[in-house]
């Protein structure tokens, strides 16, 4: 969950392109340069650097560099299977996909109290819900979700209610923060996280762990878990990974031509979105590293 003045998509931002988009935004620079010299009828062996010198050479002499071979005219259904063998040589098999640097993803997106157009306010969270994904399959294998009853403002406002969807029956027949807490911990220990295993969280922007989690853990005069030290903001991957201004769920998913499953601000719902799209990146060759530390505020 973001604060309730949510952003609206980035403006201007360069689209991506996603499935059957062009193959020169889907491979690699390598991938780009042999298709061009494939085109040329030039061979296609060599490193990034021999391709470049070819490449160059080929079209400043207007004449073939292939050695011992005589130049090889390819007609467009040659060069669609070329373009369709690199794409697939990059994303379409298990073998050509990254190895991920955790056994496990959190995918976690809460939803906290909230009023209208009020600065300050004391969020508190009450809905906790995490997707588990396999590092290796990148499937999901199982979720968490609570709801919480929050204490400072046990009633929620109506904007709030509106907003999330939760009602004020559902958040005071709930647990308190610090119950959920540590039902969620055992429910992680069932897999081993963060011990045996390694796992981190992934959520939609720093508002999650480093707004929300903390200031809850304020509330509740407790530390900030350690797991929750480090996570993967999946707004600076894709921007990263597309070479693009980094957006919100409903941009991310516009520029990826996805549509959105289920009802904004479910908390549960946005985490399964946040999800699909770092599947279509994961699917895309994207490996999932840690981005963000979580940096206590000064008092």
């Amino acid at each position: 969950m973001e604060p309730a003045l949510r952003e609206e998509p980035l403006k201007n931002t360069k689209d991506v392109v996603d499935g059957d988009a062009d193959v020169d935004t889907l491979t690699s620079r390598v991938d780009k340069l042999r298709l061009d010299l494939a085109e040329l009828g030039c061979s296609i062996k060599g490193n990034k650097q021999t391709l470049q010198r070819r490449l160059k050479q080929a079209k400043k002499n207007g004449i073939s560099l292939v050695i011992n071979e005589p130049p090889v005219q390819k007609d467009s259904s040659e060069k669609e299977k070329l373009s369709s063998k690199l794409v697939n040589e990059n994303f379409g098999s298990q073998k050509s996909l990254p190895n991920q640097p955790f056994d496990y993803y959190l995918f976690f997106d809460v939803e906290a109290t909230c009023e209208r157009d009020t600065k300050n306010y004391p969020h508190e969270i009450i809905e906790f819900p995490v997707l588990l994904v396999d590092g290796e399959s990148f499937d999901i294998v199982d979720q968490y979700r609570s709801y919480v009853k929050p204490s400072i403002n046990p009633t929620l406002s109506e904007f709030c209610t509106s907003l999330t969807g939760i009602s004020q029956q559902t958040v005071d027949n709930s647990p308190d923060f610090i119950d959920v807490l540590n039902e969620f911990q055992v429910w992680m220990a069932k897999y081993s996280l963060f011990q045996d295993k390694t796992a981190i969280f992934v959520t939609d922007g720093p508002f999650d762990i480093n707004n929300f989690i903390a200031k809850q853990c304020n509330h509740d005069n407790i530390s900030i878990p350690m797991y929750f030290h480090q996570w993967v903001d999946i707004r600076r991957i894709y921007a990263r990974f597309y070479n693009c201004r980094q957006e919100n769920i409903t941009g991310m998913l516009a520029a990826l031509h996805m549509d959105f499953e289920g009802r904004a601000h479910s908390g549960l719902d946005d985490a399964r979105n946040v999800y699909n799209i770092a599947k279509r990146m994961r699917d895309k060759g994207c490996r999932f590293k840690k981005t963000t530390k979580y940096r206590a505020a000064a008092r």
